[in-house]
């Protein structure tokens, strides 16, 4: 069973991880509010995330159906932080595109 192979927690753990190295290279001075919406995402998608990575993994998901899937939970990441800390839409959407990549990636680094 290739989902026994897939140690999503360690997934999930490395791109929780991750989140803070992107909040200081997207918006350094709203690190703690970056972090903080990056990982309730994280949180409200992982079941979700979850099952596609474990379905990536076997092969029933191509790359591209992956990344699709990924990108379309965007609305979820709702960046209620950095909003009310006053950040400009463009940079929460810089942000935010940033936090999806690196979803997709981690993923892929790993499963692939």
């Amino acid at each position: 069973m290739a989902a026994a192979a897939v140690n999503f927690e360690h997934i999930f753990k490395t791109i929780k991880q991750q989140v803070e190295d992107l909040a200081k290279l997207f918006v350094k001075h709203y690190t703690k509010q970056a972090v903080k919406d990056g990982r309730k995402f994280l949180e409200d998608t992982k079941e979700n995330l979850k099952r596609w990575t474990i379905l990536l993994a076997e092969k029933k998901l191509t790359t591209q159906d992956f990344e699709w899937l990924v990108l379309s939970q965007k609305d979820l990441a709702q960046m209620v932080a950095l909003k009310q800390a006053g950040l400009s839409v463009i940079r929460i959407e810089q942000f935010r595109n940033g936090l999806l990549s690196l979803v997709v990636d981690t993923v892929f680094g790993i499963v692939l």
